[in-house]
């Protein structure tokens, strides 16, 4: 009898999507899962099902593997065989070995060991008691910018989806955390099928944008507004850190907009080197007042007519 694909085992469509895929899995599971039961043979077959259709990638090059129509001798999907009854070996082979073939003219399976696929060829069905490490499983939790700066504690909960249980686990945040990081924690992922080992849970940090300081890893950069009589005649101004701390950040006469300052040691933990920090950046931005007093009208216009500078000569000389 022609073997079933892993579309068949499931019960669903060739176009079924995710959450399709996740429904039938969970009520086949749930119906043979050796713990309640049920048929540990039928288990595992369902279980390497979904452990290829759950994963996009692994799922393209199992339909494109369909495409073949059915391999010769080997009656995969179900069509255009000889009729062996082969099976299916629990995920240990890689089908990207056969698609690189293909893309580099060697032949589809030139080199390949079909036996890492199909169990039941020479030797029988050994393959098929073969241990499965389960697959991974991810999460994504938020924290704002200070606690990503100073490190945290998240508890969260999480479903396996394999069995429908629930497991909780507190998520430690370090300190130097930045958007996008990801934890991983071994064995506490998707189930193994055959004894195999379970997989890893990957948690991803989302941070919170800062309305003053951005993170660029573990250097901090922000910027702080001073008067156009700061700039031309210099000023000292208290500027905050990260860490709730301040700074004196001494602005030299003449400075123009755009100036970046650098302090060493003040940004953010770098969590790829423990012990070190980053920098902090400081870029002043030159406020001109949109209103004048008649005062400061009369001062600034005494200014303008007793400055003899040209401050357009190159683009006056590029122009003529």
């Amino acid at each position: 009898m022609a073997a079933q694909n892993y579309y068949d085992i499931l019960g669903v469509k060739r176009d079924a999507t995710q959450a399709d895929i996740k429904r039938a899995f969970r009520k086949l599971a749930s119906k043979y899962h050796p713990d309640a039961g049920g048929d540990e043979k039928k288990f595992a077959e369902v279980s390497e099902a979904y452990t290829t259709l759950s994963d996009e990638k692994k799922r393209k090059q199992y339909d494109q593997m369909l495409l073949f129509g059915g391999i010769p001798g080997a009656d995969f999907g179900g069509s255009g065989g000889r009729g062996r009854g082969y099976g299916y070996s629990t995920m240990g082979g890689d089908w990207s070995d056969i698609f690189e073939n293909i893309r580099s003219g060697d032949g589809a399976f030139s080199g390949f060991d079909f036996s890492q696929i199909f169990s039941g060829g020479v030797g029988g069905r050994g393959g098929a008691s073969r241990p499965s490490k389960g697959g991974d499983l991810t999460m994504t939790i938020e924290v704002s910018a200070e606690e990503a700066f100073k490190g945290t504690q998240r508890k969260v909960t999480f479903t396996v989806p394999s069995t429908g249980e629930k497991q909780t686990l507190t998520v430690k945040v370090p300190a130097g955390a930045v958007d996008g990081g990801k934890l991983r924690y071994r064995g506490r992922g998707e189930f193994g099928v055959n004894g195999g080992e379970r997989g890893d849970l990957v948690v991803t940090t989302k941070v919170a944008e800062d309305p003053v300081f951005k993170r660029d890893g573990a250097d901090v950069r922000m910027e702080i507004p001073i008067s156009m009589w700061e700039a031309a005649l210099g000023a000292e101004v208290q500027v905050p850190t990260p860490d709730g701390t301040t700074c004196r950040l001494k602005i030299p006469a003449g400075t123009q907009d755009g100036k970046a300052f650098r302090f060493r040691d003040l940004g953010a933990p770098n969590v790829k080197r423990k012990g070190t920090r980053g920098s902090l950046f400081v870029t002043v931005r030159v406020k001109v007042p949109t209103r004048l007093t008649s005062e400061e009208r009369k001062a600034l216009e005494a200014l303008r007519d007793a400055d003899k500078r040209t401050y357009r000569e190159d683009v006056e000389n590029h122009a003529s």
